[in-house]
């Protein structure tokens, strides 16, 4: 959300539904911006810097502003993550040029020059929130919300100018928010998975480190009326992010950020799994037996193994055999009587069997250092089979003169 303070919200007859959201999960009180104008409060919170704060343009385009520095979204894919990055009322996506009730200086990610200048990347994960192009109901974002095959890691929503409350009034956004976060928190993955929803503004009217913002936490794994008065920043919410996924920071920023655990919980009765697999070092053709290990939630549960080499199975302990060798990832998801999820993975490498000793492929060694090559000769029209008696010292150059007969 845009451009307002904390007094701005807290107790706001134009803000009911945001008060309520808070009543009913978690407020930072003492939550404070980093920078003014919009855009460096943006960078502060995706990659630990107030990164353009003295642009003479506060709204500058990408084109005439950027950085070569990494953000949290390198990391989050450097960690196996996903993420993806909805935007109200761009017309498509990647889109890079501000319009009425769009600003870039709302979407951070395209001021970093290895998403912008990949456009690829950039095309996949910065994306409009809606298919109609503008405005609610932001369908893009709630439909990805269904699966867990669609759902990101990490999902940043930009609503727009007006939504953001950024050029209308409070209630504006408020509405907004009554309408869109509903469908977020009655979503799939918000009820069987470990999800939050962080709700915060760019800044305020005051100055770092006093621009204090209404700022919530959302979701099954949040604390239910609970409110903080401890000090927290932009750079707060990042290092949340890192602590949670074991990422990197960036910079003393959010290395040394107090991390908002304090308004997070694990959910009474939540299921979590484990597994084990043996052999060790398992091989093509061998059985491979998977043993899932689930603790928590409410019994019974119903495993659901992806085997990596495009099988899946079902079953507490399954037994497999790779066809191919090479490297997999083998994913555990549990979900147990209330239809709540927990989900792990690991990696398999498969590998051939050893040689018998003395032996290589397609010849057979004797023990007098001699080999039987055999192959088929096709001349004038016939097939016949010849065997030839060599010196293993002359096996390479024998096969060199015989490799290939017309």
């Amino acid at each position: 959300m845009e451009n307002k303070n904390f007094s701005q919200i807290n107790g706001s007859a134009s803000a009911p539904y945001l008060n309520q959201l808070a009543h009913n999960y978690s407020l930072a009180t003492q939550y404070t911006a980093c920078d003014h104008p919009s855009l460096p409060n943006y960078m502060c919170l995706t990659g630990g810097s107030d990164y353009l704060s003295h642009q003479s343009d506060p709204h500058c385009a990408p084109s005439t502003c950027s950085v070569s520095k990494p953000s949290i979204v390198d990391e989050i894919e450097n960690a196996g993550l996903t993420w993806k990055a909805y935007v109200e009322d761009i017309p498509s996506p990647c889109y890079m040029t501000s319009l009425p009730t769009y600003s870039t200086v709302t979407n951070p990610f395209i001021y970093y020059n290895n998403v912008a200048s990949n456009k690829s990347r950039c095309n996949s994960h910065v994306i409009p929130a809606n298919s109609a192009g503008n405005g609610l109901p932001d369908d893009n974002l709630i439909k990805d919300l269904v699966s867990v095959s669609t759902a990101s890691n990490y999902m940043w929503l930009t609503p727009n100018l007006c939504n953001d409350m950024a050029a209308c009034p409070v209630s504006s956004g408020d509405n907004y928010l009554s309408q869109v976060v509903p469908q977020i928190l009655d979503s799939f993955i918000f009820k069987s998975q470990k999800a939050a929803l962080f709700i915060t503004f760019d800044e305020g009217t005051r100055w770092y480190p006093n621009d204090y913002l209404y700022t919530i936490w959302a979701g099954p794994t949040v604390k239910s009326h609970y409110v903080s008065t401890n000090q927290y920043s932009h750079y707060s919410f990042l290092r949340t992010i890192e602590n949670a996924w074991n990422l990197q920071s960036f910079t003393a920023n959010d290395s040394s950020a107090a991390p908002m655990t304090e308004f997070l919980q694990t959910p009474p009765n939540w299921p979590e799994t484990n597994f084990s697999y043996a052999p060790d070092n398992p091989q093509t053709g061998q059985s491979v037996t998977f043993t899932a290990t689930p603790a928590g939630g409410t019994q019974p549960y119903t495993p659901q193994w992806t085997l990596g080499d495009g099988i899946i199975e079902g079953g507490l302990s399954i037994g497999h055999v790779y066809s191919h060798p090479g490297n997999y990832t083998v994913t555990l998801e549990v979900t147990d009587a209330n239809g709540r999820q927990a989900s792990t993975s690991r990696a398999l490498t498969v590998s051939n069997p050893p040689r018998p000793s003395g032996t290589c492929r397609g010849c057979l060694f004797t023990g007098t250092g001699e080999m039987i090559l055999s192959f088929l000769l096709v001349a004038a029209g016939a097939i016949a089979t010849i065997s030839i008696g060599m010196t293993v010292e002359k096996r390479v150059q024998q096969r060199r003169t015989l490799g290939t007969i017309s």
